[in-house]
C-alpha cells in the first residue's frame, strides 16, 4: 500500500502518529510551506527548489542549511528516503513545512501520488475566475513564500463554491498578481507577460524555467507591476504555472475562452526541461 508516513526532522512516522505538541502547533503559523514535484525519486529542478526555499527562510529570518544543505542536498537524500517509504517510485507532490519550536526548526515532510509524466500536459484546459473579495498587500520584498496563506484559504473556499478548479487575485492596486498557490502570465502577439515582483504575488520556485520554456519555444517576455483584469479578458492566450503541476493551459476566465496554441508549445518544453534535469542527476 502507498502513503502512510511522513518524515519530521529526519524520522519516519505514521500519518495517525501524534507527534506535534502545541509548542509546535503555535510555531506552524510562524513558519513556511511549499509544494514541489518529484518523479522516480528526484525532486525536479532541485537547485531552484532549494534556492527559492533560501530565500523565502531568509526573509523571515530562518537557516535551512542543515535541513536544505548546500545545492539542495540534504533535502534530495530526505525526499528520495519518503518516496521509498511510501513507495511513491514513479510521480510524487512533495510538501514541506519549515516551522521554529524553541530553539529548535522543525522539517516536516509529506508526499502524495501524482500523475506522472514531467508536468505532463492537461486538456482541455481550466475554467478561471477573479477572486476581489479580498485584495493582497503590496511588500517591499519580494513575495517568495505563500505569505497570503489565509487569502489562498479564502479563495479556495470562493472557487469550490463556484466550482472552479483555481481563481486569479489581484492586488490593491486592482492588478492581478497570483493564482491560488501559483502565479499566471498571459500571451499576446508572441509576447509572454509575467507579473512583475512588485506587483506583490507570489514567485514561484520554477519562474526561471517557465520563462526559459517561453524563449525556448520561441517568444519573448517581459514584466509588468500593473496588468489589470481586462488585459487577461483581451489576451490571446492565459496559463497558470506552479512547482507541482507546471505550466497549466486554461480554457477560460469568467465568460472569455481562449486558444492554447503557444502555451501547448511552452508546456511541452518545461516537461521537457524537467525530464533533462532530472535525467542530468542520475
Amino acid at each position: 500500500m502507498k502513503g502512510g508516513y511522513f518524515l519530521l526532522n529526519g524520522q519516519f512516522y505514521k500519518e495517525q502518529d501524534a507527534v506535534f505538541s502545541l509548542a509546535d502547533l503555535h510555531g506552524k503559523a510562524e513558519g513556511i510551506s511549499e509544494y514541489f514535484r518529484a518523479e522516480y525519486n528526484e525532486i525536479l529542478f532541485s537547485e531552484s527548489i532549494s534556492g527559492h526555499l533560501h530565500q523565502t527562510a531568509q526573509t523571515i529570518g530562518m537557516d535551512l542549511t542543515e535541513v536544505v544543505g548546500s545545492h539542495g542536498r540534504q533535502l534530495r537524500r530526505d525526499v528520495s528516503r519518503l518516496l521509498n517509504k511510501n513507495k511513491l517510485y514513479l510521480a510524487a507532490r512533495v510538501e514541506i513545512q519549515l516551522f521554529p519550536s524553541g530553539d529548535r526548526l522543525n522539517c516536516v515532510l509529506f508526499a502524495s501520488e501524482m500523475a506522472r509524466g514531467y508536468y505532463p500536459v492537461q486538456d482541455p484546459g481550466l475554467i478561471l475566475s477573479f477572486y476581489d473579495s479580498q485584495l493582497k498587500d503590496i511588500r517591499a520584498t519580494p513575495s517568495f513564500c505563500a505569505d497570503g496563506l489565509f487569502l489562498w484559504q479564502e479563495a479556495r473556499r470562493k472557487a469550490k463554491e463556484l466550482q472552479r478548479p483555481n481563481m486569479i487575485l489581484l492586488n490593491r492596486d486592482g492588478s492581478c498578481c497570483e493564482s491560488i498557490g501559483g502565479s499566471f502570465a498571459l500571451l499576446n502577439k508572441d509576447c509572454v507577460v509575467f507579473p512583475a515582483a512588485a506587483s506583490g504575488g507570489y514567485r514561484c520556485a520554477i519562474r526561471n524555467e517557465v520563462e526559459r520554456s517561453v524563449r525556448e519555444a520561441g517568444f519573448s517576455s517581459e514584466e509588468r507591476e500593473n496588468i489589470k483584469p481586462e488585459e487577461l479578458l483581451e489576451a490571446e492566450e492565459l496559463f497558470l504555472f506552479d512547482a507541482c503541476h507546471g505550466v497549466e493551459k486554461v480554457l477560460g476566465l469568467e465568460d472569455r475562452r481562449y486558444y492554447s496554441t503557444k502555451t501547448d508549445l511552452i508546456a511541452r518544453r518545461l516537461s521537457e526541461l524537467a525530464r533533462k534535469d532530472r535525467e542530468e542527476r542520475v
